[in-house]
């Protein structure tokens, strides 16, 4: 015959209205429904044992329009379930628990207690949720949240929970047999903080040795940039190559006559007047190359652009005269330049 526990209790109460014979044939169909729905493949995953889940059973509560007070009756009701209980017959229990329930507004002990035989036929969320009933009417009933740090440790698989719940539950009521399962949840705290600090060390290590490629590579970025030449230091513009080995005598101060003089300065600011500087530097007697050279010596001169500069250099390095012949100054147009203009290499002279 079906347990009248896993009867909702409207369903009873019209079942207690029939005469004995209707009352069991309704009861003995609800055990056929019953084996039949047990035979199912449980496609949750349950055990198929017959045991209902936690979310297939719904225990009545109490119904504030229903405006029922009848506490003479609930306490002659939980009395009984405390003897079912008292007797290991918690269904039973459960009965009387379930209608004491719904008779008058429960109190925290009252769901704490249901809880328990919820627990006992496996029934645990359910059994939680009667303990958070209790809790919301008394946070510090000592019994729900022993409850239900049970709970969530057996069956839950909350042990965040439990701990929580059995360490408040032990401050309001010890128990020698609470403190035994904390010993067991502290140690998994412990064990969790020790796996988070190594992954705080290992996370800190990493930004660390990150941080460290960085230095490394702007400290070789900042010595690179000082070995590379400047404007202001070396040949003024950038010019590659330095002084060429060999310079005949007097050329030695050429880099400070280039570095001093701010015309000259701005002037070698010009790509086509450093490529042509360049050029002179590298060639074999550098500059002087041109007094015997002077075909290449009309060219540099022609040049609106690079004359000026070459007349200028090529002036200071002859004690400051003007080369025979040419225009002075940088700020000489020498577009007007013709070949008689070019000095005669025996006019030059003798920078020996």
């Amino acid at each position: 015959m079906a347990s009248s526990s896993l009867i909702p209790e409207n369903v009873l109460a019209i079942l207690e209205s029939l005469g004995d014979s209707d009352k069991k044939c309704v009861l003995d169909y609800i055990d056929s429904l019953r084996s039949i729905i047990n035979d199912e493949p449980d496609l949750n995953g349950g055990d198929g044992n017959g045991k209902e889940d936690d979310n297939e059973y719904y225990p009545p509560y109490y119904d504030k329009d229903s405006g029922s007070e009848d506490y003479d009756s609930v306490a002659d009701l939980k009395q009984q379930a405390a003897d079912a209980k008292s007797n290991g017959d918690w269904d039973r229990s459960l009965e009387f628990y379930n209608k004491a329930v719904v008779l008058a507004p429960p109190s925290a002990l009252l769901y704490a207690n249901r809880a328990i035989a919820l627990e006992k036929l496996g029934h645990y969320k359910a059994a939680e949720k009667d303990c958070n009933y209790a809790l919301e009417l008394n946070p510090d009933s000592g019994k729900a949240l022993k409850v239900r740090g049970s709970l969530r440790h057996k069956h839950l698989k909350d042990w965040h929970g439990a701990l929580s719940d059995l360490n408040q539950s032990q401050t309001i009521d010890f128990d020698p047999e609470v403190a035994a399962t904390l010993k067991e949840l502290t140690k998994l705290r412990v064990e969790e903080e020790k796996r988070e600090a190594q992954e705080r060390i290992e996370k800190e290590e990493k930004i660390r040795k990150r941080a460290s490629e960085i230095k490394k590579a702007q400290e070789e970025a900042k010595e690179e940039e000082a070995k590379t030449p400047r404007g202001g230091t070396g040949m003024p513009g950038g010019i590659p190559g330095g002084m060429p080995d060999g310079m005949p005598a007097g050329m030695g101060n050429i880099m400070e006559m280039l570095q001093k003089d701010p015309e000259l300065q701005e002037a070698m600011k010009n790509p086509k007047v450093i490529a042509a500087f360049s050029e002179l530097m590298n060639s074999p007697g550098g500059p002087m190359s041109l007094m015997s050279n002077p075909a290449k010596l009309q060219q540099l001169m022609a040049d609106p652009e690079v004359g000026p500069v070459f007349q200028k250099i090529m002036s200071k390095m002859m004690g400051g005269g003007e080369m025979p012949g040419m225009p002075g100054g940088m700020g000489s147009n020498s577009n007007g330049m013709n070949e008689d203009d070019i000095p005669d290499l025996g006019d030059l002279p003798d920078l020996e």
